[in-house]
């Protein structure tokens, strides 16, 4: 009885540090980041075993975060748009094979081959994010019918299932189907089939006519002419409203996130098998494999595979299914699409917190690191932090691939400092590709970053792992 008693106190006590090194890492990341406000959860088997908020809400008011307040999550929204057509699916009154030009009002000829499996995992060569609805003129009041207009007009990028091309477009063409087959608004059939069986009582879709209690306001950081160059935390103003929202709208907390995340556990309101197919690498013609399934981003670490998705408003939720953890991070300090804006990087605080709540997680430095390759990681890091990218370490497609996310990338390189160690954390082989994971320590702080590198050593892709 006393060994039971005294393994429990252990417990507790470990609880108790763990939660002190969660907390001091949030607020420390808030600083350097200078993310106004977060709300953070932690999953942990089913139960929401830590919950709240850091930081203010509200600048304007000084209203702080708690664990009830309320964000926009964004593209978060793509995996109930994604959950909702499964869930037609497994009535079938879809398959996943039906080409979209069958459920959608005088489409264009060039979608005839598109399948809702296509706009699911983003291989319908639809325009991608920031080059969409293109002929759409931004007003306060902008109609479905005004936006299906213009998705009509964008030109495709590629043949469908021969490129992955991350487009709203698609999860837009998505909520119209929802709505033709159930005869409900987009916003209706989610909270019937979804947020009203899980309780999730503080989400809904955005609604620019109605007050939301315990909203945070959003925020960027920007260097551009207006602040002289100078990093400036700013206002975001989202204030139109549109009338299809299905892949950006949903408005959330971490509690009925939380409520999410354990119902993903069971098989309601999808059946485990379907969850599986969603969480499955898109396979391009090619052969070629992407880390993306139906509204879910995929990834591992040490032997672990995760599932997550943020949102360019500073959210993110992280879920290591084996371990049955999920870290959910939602702030307010988001990306514009201005070239000088800069947003949380949320990928780096779930990662690290998962880590100090999972042991098994947390990536440990290797002892047999190739030091050529310890020697093109660190010149890559310090490129990017000048915002340049040598052909002598990228490949042409590398080059491609960072050009566009430059400005991000050395957003999270620059606040590192003078580099003074590199580590490599994690190796992974698949044919000729290596994906080597690097922690970068400088004299400010640490990073870390998975590269690709192809059959010649030169970098192909790169991301921030944290």
């Amino acid at each position: 009885m006393l060994k039971v008693a005294f393994a429990g106190l252990l417990a507790a006590i470990g609880q108790v540090v763990q939660a002190d090194r969660v907390d001091d890492y949030v607020r420390a990341e808030l600083n350097r980041q200078r993310i106004p406000g977060l709300a953070l959860g932690i999953v942990r088997n089913g139960k929401l075993i830590k919950s709240a908020g850091y930081g203010i809400a509200d600048l304007d008011n000084d209203v702080r975060v708690t664990p009830d307040t309320v964000f926009e999550v964004a593209s978060i929204t793509k995996q109930f748009t994604a959950t909702l057509i499964m869930m037609l699916v497994e009535e079938r009154k879809l398959s996943l094979d039906d080409k979209i030009n069958a459920h959608l009002p005088n489409p264009p000829d060039k979608w005839k081959d598109i399948t809702l499996r296509n706009l699911l995992n983003h291989t319908g060569g639809l325009a991608r994010l920031g080059d969409d609805f293109k002929t759409l003129v931004r007003l306060l009041n902008i109609s479905t019918e005004s936006m299906y207009a213009a998705a009509r007009e964008d030109a495709m990028l590629a043949a469908p299932g021969e490129a992955w091309n991350y487009s709203d477009v698609g999860f837009f063409l998505l909520g119209m189907i929802i709505e033709k087959v159930t005869g409900k608004k987009y916003e209706d059939a989610l909270k019937e089939r979804i947020l009203t069986p899980l309780g999730m009582t503080s989400s809904r879709m955005v609604d620019q006519m109605r007050p939301y209690k315990k909203l945070a306001k959003g925020y960027t950081i920007t260097s551009g002419p207006e602040v002289k160059g100078v990093p400036t935390v700013v206002n975001i103003r989202r204030v139109s409203q549109r009338g299809m929202a299905s892949h950006y709208g949903l408005f959330s907390t971490v509690g009925d996130l939380a409520k999410w995340d354990t119902a993903l556990y069971t098989n309601s309101p999808l059946k485990q098998e379907t969850l599986r197919q969603m969480w499955t690498r898109t396979t391009l013609k090619s052969g070629e494999k992407v880390p993306y399934g139906f509204g879910w981003e995929l990834g591992a670490r040490r032997g672990y595979e995760y599932v997550y998705h943020g949102g360019i408003t500073g959210t993110k939720i992280f879920r290591i299914p084996e371990l049955k953890l999920t870290v959910i991070v939602l702030t307010n300090l988001g990306w514009s699409t201005a070239s000088t804006s800069i947003g949380a990087d949320t990928s780096k605080i779930v990662r690290e917190i998962a880590g100090i709540v999972e042991q098994k997680f947390r990536l440990e430095p290797l002892a047999d690191a190739d030091p050529v390759y310890i020697a093109k990681a660190r010149a890559a890091f310090e490129a990017l932090g000048k915002g340049q990218v040598p052909k002598e370490v990228f490949s042409e497609n590398g080059v491609s691939f960072v050009t566009p996310y430059l400005a991000r990338l050395a957003a999270d390189v620059v606040p590192v400092g003078q580099i003074r160690k590199v580590e490599l954390l994690e190796r992974k082989v698949n044919g000729k590709v290596q994906t080597h994971f690097y922690r970068f320590t400088g004299a400010k702080g640490a990073q870390v970053f998975s590269m690709d590198f192809d059959g010649e050593g030169k970098i192909d892709e790169i991301w921030v792992d944290g």
